[in-house]
Parts: structure tokens; sequence; C-alpha cells
């Protein structure tokens, strides 16, 4: 059995040059994006996506879609999280034994989902 432990994250004051330099990368990343067009990280399935303006206000996003054994998204989209409040109630959620005893439960009912390794084809 597999276990998540996610931490809760706090942010860290505006002060703080590591976090300015974050902030202006993102800002340049997201410059010349389309709407809801993901911004890869450097954290595997981890994506900055931008939605469409709604007047002057823009809303930042970040997408969490973890890789499969292809190296593609496991989901068509991800889970969208706009701001640490969100992240800490996803991960209280994540981190509950019993959600993952009731994924398990569910997993035996359904037959589990047998994962097949696709080999390439040599050409």
């Amino acid at each position: 059995m597999i276990y998540l432990y996610i931490t809760s994250y706090r942010p860290i004051s505006g002060g703080n040059y590591m976090a300015k330099e974050l902030e202006n990368k993102i800002r340049n990343a997201l410059k010349e994006v389309k709407a809801w067009q993901r911004v890869p990280t450097s954290v595997n399935g981890v994506y900055l996506v931008k939605t469409p303006a709604d007047g002057s206000n823009e809303t930042l996003m970040v997408e969490i879609n973890p890789i499969n054994e292809r190296g593609t998204p496991m989901k068509r989209r991800g889970l969208f999280l706009k701001n640490t409040s969100e992240f800490n109630g996803f991960g209280d959620i994540f981190g509950n034994e019993k959600v993952l005893e009731l994924l398990g439960t569910l997993e035996n009912i359904a037959g589990g989902e047998k994962v097949k390794e696709i080999k390439a084809v040599e050409i």
C-alpha cells in the first residue's frame, strides 16, 4: 500500500528575493500565453495556466496532472489550484487514510485497473 503525505505550505513573505525572482519568471512565461494554455514547470506533472481575462483581472492557476509511464498526463484535465488554502485543503483529503482505503476498496470491486506495458515498435 502506498501512502501519500502532503504537508501544509505557508507563502514566503513578499520581501524574499527568491520569491520575487520566481514571480518574475512566472510573469515572463505567461506574458504571451493564450487562455487555458499549459506552461510546463520544472516539476513533472505541474503546469502554470492563465484563465481568460475578466475585465482587467487575469487568474493564474497551477494545474496538477501526474505523468504516466508513457510520459503523458494521466487525465485530460488535472486538478486546478488558485491558492495555498486550496492546496492545503486537498492535501488534507489526499493524506486521509480513509480515502486511500475507500479507493482501494473501489479498485477491488471494479477489478482494479491493470496497467499494460506498451512496448515501442522498432522501425
